[in-house]
């Protein structure tokens, strides 16, 4: 093994379900919460009926189920359709760290962690294991990797694979020769490109990060049986550090009085990319306090956003942004956006619909949309979210909102009530309001269960 890799698994065999704080145990039950919420959100789109209906022509000995239906799969179809369900609508957890250069969603390593329990007859606290060990992997890269400019091709979907094939390993109880073999074929065989979130977005955006987990399981199960992977596949002359141009120093891990990397998860109130939340509320208030004097988007000739650096982009090298054709186009573009959110009051679902991201008066105004970097929030990013949105008016007066730390953030966080309501907000649009309470409440004490693939068949969708 590589010095990597020799660090992650050594702190992956040592974790023991005794190991896990009451708040780490917390945290994870929070975003399994979330987690299968999310799921239900996302169970009607046409895309995931798609992944349901392929998971349904395979089988296997032992199988995992597909969330909220009655199709047992294979345990690495089962993890790519939950775990799609899961991300889709983009309402699922995130996690910024260090300087924020990168923001994956870690709940995409949940449906891995899911299969890895429910195949092998494991119990809730397993679970929960193995999603604190796959979130401190992928959150120990987000704060320690810095990538240089020029190396920003590759997607932070490769940490989902590192850290699945890790937490799901320690779900299969591999030892920790085969857990360094799990981790090397994992993360050698699943380096992708960050081309799925430019240009015209398409499902895939929302697939990427939920495949390369099932193949984390997949590398997880050929370790299982035997099968070795590259012992070197961070440190080696070909492996990730060449590959980046940076290397990996890790901090220190999760435990031993350390807090766990899950204890800083973050939350969603919007159902869009997290860093659009902040200029959202902003344009929201703004557009309160126009519609309060009689004024409305045919009176704004221009909207200035200030952002995090990271975000700004223009009109020449993002077009779709400024006339967006699907919903995750939509989704990605903060300038439509914010432009919806001073229109409309809000940012729902139904602003990543066609009926709103192609309406006149939002295009118009989205057309005088302006991003623009503030090198305060860039500094402040991410220990702190902030935004500007100001309208110049017919007449040349200025209007600014200012927002910072959106609800869900660790400054600002969802409440256990509050996630809760979240979860049946989505769960009671495919459920009745009694099973979805019910599930609510099994999902809370799954650390009491013994064996997951109990759960699953009760997670059904069914009416009555």
């Amino acid at each position: 093994m590589d010095a990597t890799t020799a660090q992650l698994v050594g702190w992956a065999a040592g974790m023991t379900r005794d190991q896990l704080t009451e708040s780490a145990r917390h945290a994870a039950k929070r975003s399994l919460v979330d987690s299968v919420g999310c799921a239900y959100g996302a169970w009607r789109e046409p895309a995931m009926a798609a992944l349901r209906e392929l998971a349904a022509g395979s089988s296997a000995v032992a199988p995992a189920t597909v969330l909220g239906d009655r199709v047992r799969t294979t345990p690495e179809l089962a993890a790519f359709v939950n775990g799609s369900m899961i991300r889709y609508l983009d309402f699922s957890d995130d996690y910024f760290g260090g300087a924020g250069t990168i923001g994956p969603h870690p709940s995409d390593n949940v449906g891995g962690i899911l299969a890895a329990a429910e195949s092998t007859h494991a119990g809730g606290l397993d679970v929960l294991l193995g999603m604190t060990v796959a979130y401190e992997v992928v959150g120990q890269v987000v704060d320690h990797v810095r990538l240089p400019s020029g190396r920003r091709h590759w997607d932070y979907t490769t940490l989902h694979a590192m850290g699945t094939s890790l937490g799901a390993g320690r779900v299969l109880g591999l030892e920790p020769d085969a857990l360094g073999h799990a981790l090397g074929i994992a993360t050698v065989a699943n380096l992708s490109l960050q081309q799925s979130r430019f240009g015209t977005i398409s499902d895939w955006k929302g697939l990427a990060g939920p495949d390369a987990s099932s193949r984390g399981l997949s590398a997880a199960r050929l370790a299982g049986h035997g099968i070795t992977g590259p012992d070197e596949p961070f440190d080696g002359r070909s492996g990730l550090h060449a590959l980046l141009g940076t290397e990996l120093s890790l901090g220190e891990l999760g435990g031993a009085g350390t807090p766990f990397r899950i204890e800083g998860t973050f939350f969603k109130r919007l159902p869009v990319r997290y860093n659009a939340q902040t200029p959202i509320w902003a344009a929201v208030e703004l557009g309160e306090q126009l519609r309060e004097r009689g004024l409305g988007p045919e009176d704004v000739t221009r909207l200035r956003v200030d952002l995090v650096s990271r975000y700004v982009t223009t009109r020449e090298e993002s077009p779709q942004s400024w006339d967006p054709q699907t919903p995750g186009t939509a989704d990605h573009s903060f300038g439509y956006l914010v432009a919806a959110a001073l229109v409309d009051g809000e940012v729902t679902r139904r602003t990543l619909t066609p009926e709103r991201f192609r309406d006149p008066v939002i295009l118009r105004l989205l057309d005088r949309v302006e991003l623009r970097a503030d090198p305060e929030f860039t500094t402040a990013f991410p220990a702190t979210l902030r935004s500007r949105v100001t309208a110049e008016l017919v007449g040349g007066e200025r209007v600014s909102v200012e927002h910072a730390d959106p609800k869900g953030t660790p400054a600002n966080p969802l409440t256990d009530d509050e996630l809760g309501q979240k979860f049946l907000e989505q769960a009671t649009a495919v459920l009745p309001g009694a099973r979805a309470r019910e599930i609510l409440d099994r999902l809370w004490d799954v650390d009491q269960l013994h064996d997951v693939a109990e759960l699953m068949p009760r997670l059904e969708v069914v009416s009555g």
